[in-house]
């Protein structure tokens, strides 16, 4: 176990990195009722996208192009993998140009609700603990005492 000394931005707690599967094994380290939320709804978009792509009368390729990055997203979250969390960013990014690109259109609305979704879901990625157990294998260190080697 190795002990970062730079503190959280927020609240300047030290944040303590441990191996993957020492965060996988602790009961933390399980996806919540809130993960397994976030990992469904960026596949329920990821479908959205595609039907949508699809009723519009685009071809299959460019529905699956649209559909397959949140779907991707989603699937990495259940799955537990580190990368999720960049597809997030990424994710929240490109919905972020999409709305800036699209304003005045019919899906502005859609398209605001999923950036508001979207950077609501990033900040909990971000800065919750269970997130950061589980995908940045690291968690705060809340105890009062300071160890003696820092």
């Amino acid at each position: 176990m190795t002990k970062t000394n730079r503190g959280d931005f927020y609240s300047g707690l030290p944040w303590v990195n441990v191996p993957p599967e020492q965060a996988r094994a602790h009961p933390k380290g399980k996806l919540n009722l809130i993960l397994w939320l976030i990992a469904a709804y960026f596949v329920a978009i990821g479908a959205l996208k595609f039907g949508l792509v699809l009723s519009y009368g685009a071809g299959i390729g460019v529905a699956i192009l649209n559909g397959i990055w949140p779907v991707l997203t989603g699937i990495g979250l259940a799955l537990r993998v580190p990368w999720a969390i960049i597809m997030a960013m990424i994710s929240a990014g490109l919905t972020v140009y999409a709305l800036v690109r699209g304003l005045g259109g019919d899906g502005t609305l859609i398209t605001l609700f999923e950036v508001i979704a979207n950077v609501g879901i990033l900040f909990y990625l971000l800065d919750g603990d269970r997130p950061n157990l589980i995908y940045r294998h690291r968690y705060r260190k809340y105890s009062a005492d300071e160890d003696a080697g820092d």
